[in-house]
């Protein structure tokens, strides 16, 4: 066989048991293939969703969280001038609790009575019992809760008591491993055809998305 143009011949193909190369392979981090919905009309929410909505009601805490701030943090510069430093430390260690306790309120309150935080509301989303779909418990949202924020509460605490003693150098260690908490949270949902995150595996929950 000669080449049409009036080239040199071209050889002919091999012969045997030839196959065509298999395709690339893709690089770097891949998501799990998502699975159809639980029902009509509903999607398993993904990742990047439900980080905006975690954003939204980060906004709403914060804006909640400066008000009770800024009652307390009035109290603990009374404590700082009248009564010293213990008191002022003191003052500002019951500021994180109450912190601490609105988050939780927040998001308990809201998975068991509107089935969503107000920053999945906003977003069609709804956070559910994984097995079917009913409306989480309130030990099961306070599950949830404690293992999707309570590693950063620790985490916090810990900074917290570290700050005034002599192993301090510890503080960025302890960001550093909250840090990868939250990663390993967002890794093991990207990894499951549910989306369900580590938090959502041990609470028996999943994020649906209404279409």
């Amino acid at each position: 066989m000669t080449d049409p143009s009036g080239g040199a011949p071209i050889p002919p193909p091999p012969a045997g048991n030839w196959q065509a190369p298999p395709p690339p392979q893709p690089s770097g981090f891949q998501q799990a293939p998502i699975e159809p919905g639980p029902a009509p009309g509903i999607a398993y929410a993904d990742l990047v969703t439900r980080v905006i909505a975690y954003v939204i009601d980060s906004i709403l805490l914060a804006v909640a969280g400066a008000i009770v701030g800024l009652v307390l943090g009035v109290a603990i510069l009374g404590f700082l001038l009248t009564g010293g430093f213990v008191l002022a430390v003191f003052g500002a260690a019951i500021l994180a609790l109450v912190m601490l306790v609105l988050s939780a309120v927040y998001f308990v309150y809201t998975w068991t009575t509107m089935r969503a935080s107000p920053g999945q509301k906003i977003l069609n989303l709804e956070t559910v019992n994984a097995a079917d779909g009913a409306t989480l418990t309130q030990p099961q949202a306070i599950r949830r809760w404690a293992f999707l924020f309570g590693p950063q509460a620790v985490a916090s605490a810990l900074q917290f008591g570290l700050g005034a003693s002599d192993i301090s150098w510890l503080s960025p260690l302890i960001s550093l491993l909250s840090l990868l908490y939250v990663i390993y949270l967002l890794y093991s949902a990207s990894q499951s055809p549910k989306r369900q995150g580590f938090h959502d595996a041990q609470a028996g929950t999943v994020v649906i998305k209404h279409l």
